[in-house]
């Protein structure tokens, strides 16, 4: 689940920067092409690049991280960790955002359907080069694909051919396709504005030209203003068609008597490439530092550790003496580099347990047991387990970095070892070996604010 929202938290940020861009320097010119091309390569940019497999790693003092899982509560009754309303709140979004997407793409397929159902009533008729569907009740014209739906009987003669002309221009540009594709991306993000005002704006930018091209074939400006203006009145049938009417009169004729943009302005499009390079270079970070493994800066993460985990200062950086001052451990930075064993603190790719981390986080809690001795004594407090993940997938060189006694680091030990093979890291496409801690908290009353034992 982490991965899909990191997925969705990049996606949603590629889109909103670009639409940035558009919104403020490029939609009131008429380059209506390459504003097309533009909303095009947004949206497939930011549904993409998220996906892809490379990884910028930074050099120096600021790529010091610290691999430190979850943290897991284990109290006598029952095992939880100590992010469960974390995960309830996670759990509630995903329950949230899987029925959105879900209504949307039902919506999508009833959409499909209905245009389906209609050519299937109607029949389809062949007429200088279209394949017409000629409708009964007071569609606006619109096209789908090679197909034109319109209502013979409520279009003057004399205006059918202008706009068969608009509906032929639609379908020689494959517009179509652009609202399928916005659509599709809709159903992924339809909690993110931006998609949607992104496909009005793709809406707006077909119609622009198709006006364009029927002005190109002669006929009056005024003429073809008056014509759509009649049209006005015509009910939109559908959202992924190409509707002649798409509410959006006024700013039609507003383009079609706005002088033409100089050819300088196309110059502003080079706007998008300063956030395309800043963004390739962030989001494959991004994806580093929010991986399965939790790498973190410490120069950013390591003092926060500290105040929720006191024993974190002694173990930081992994593989460093216990005894490491806080001042040392924050200052020390964690090479790319093995150690002498061919063990690796920061990798590419970090492993991942199987299943994700929900399902690490339910096999300890179904196998950590609080121990008869340590509850007796009233022993409480968290226990750091260092681990490797072999380059096969294996647990090994499990340790106690921090133990509190009472039989809580044998425990803490045993489930550890028992864990299944992990899916390995990999650093240059091979798998290697990385280390984790892992700190388990043993506490007898959850509600209580305190330990009575660190």
């Amino acid at each position: 689940m982490s991965t899909m929202v990191l997925y969705l938290f990049e996606s949603t940020v590629c889109l909103s920067v670009f639409y940035f861009v558009y919104w403020f320097f490029l939609r009131r010119d008429t380059f209506f092409r390459m504003n097309r091309l533009y909303l095009l390569a947004m949206v497939l940019f930011s549904m993409l690049v998220p996906l892809l497999p490379f990884h910028w790693i930074p050099s120096g003092p600021s790529a010091s991280v610290v691999i430190l899982l979850d943290p897991v509560l284990i109290t006598p009754a029952k095992v939880e960790h100590t992010l469960s309303e974390h995960l309830q709140w996670i759990e509630i979004v995903a329950v949230i955002y899987i029925t959105g997407a879900l209504i949307f793409l039902f919506r999508f397929a009833f959409q499909l359907i209905q245009l389906y159902l209609i050519t299937r009533r109607f029949g389809i008729k062949k007429s200088d080069g279209l394949r017409l569907v000629f409708v009964d009740r007071n569609y606006s014209p619109f096209s789908f694909f090679k197909l034109v739906f319109i209502n013979e009987d409520a279009i003057p003669a004399d205006s059918l051919p202008t706009i068969l002309e608009h509906e032929r221009i639609h379908i020689r540009q494959n517009h179509t396709l652009d609202m399928i594709l916005l659509e599709l991306a809709a159903i992924l993000q339809w909690f993110n504005p931006v998609i949607w005002l992104a496909g009005r704006e793709m809406k707006s930018i077909h119609e622009y030209l198709a006006d364009e091209g029927v002005l190109q074939t002669g006929i009056s400006r005024f003429q073809y203003q008056q014509m759509i203006l009649d049209e006005t009145m015509g009910i939109r049938m559908n959202g992924l068609a190409n509707n002649f009417n798409v509410s959006l009169l006024k700013k039609r004729i507003h383009m079609m008597t706005k002088s033409k943009s100089g050819p300088w302005a196309k110059s502003k499009i080079l706007i998008a490439l300063p956030a395309l390079v800043a963004l390739l270079f962030l989001l494959p970070a991004s994806s580093i530092s929010n991986s399965s493994g939790k790498g973190f800066s410490d120069k950013t993460l390591v003092t926060p550790l500290f105040i929720k985990f006191p024993a974190v200062a002694s173990i930081v950086p992994i593989g460093e003496p216990q005894d490491n001052s806080r001042k040392e451990s924050q200052n020390k930075t964690i090479p790319v580099q093995p150690d002498k064993n061919g063990v690796y603190i920061r990798v590419e790719q970090q492993p991942q347990y199987t299943g994700g981390d929900d399902a690490r986080i339910k096999f300890l809690r179904e196998n950590i047991k609080y121990p008869e001795e340590a509850r007796k004594a009233g022993i409480q407090g968290t226990v750091f387990v260092t681990f490797v993940v072999q380059a096969d997938g294996a647990i090994t060189n499990v340790k106690i970095l921090r133990g509190i006694g009472g039989g809580c680091d044998e425990e803490a030990m045993r489930v550890v070892k028992m864990m299944p093979n992990w899916i390995p890291g990999t650093m240059q496409g091979k798998n290697v070996a990385v280390q984790f801690n892992l700190p388990i908290k043993f506490l007898l009353d959850a509600d209580k604010k305190k330990d009575t034992k660190k």
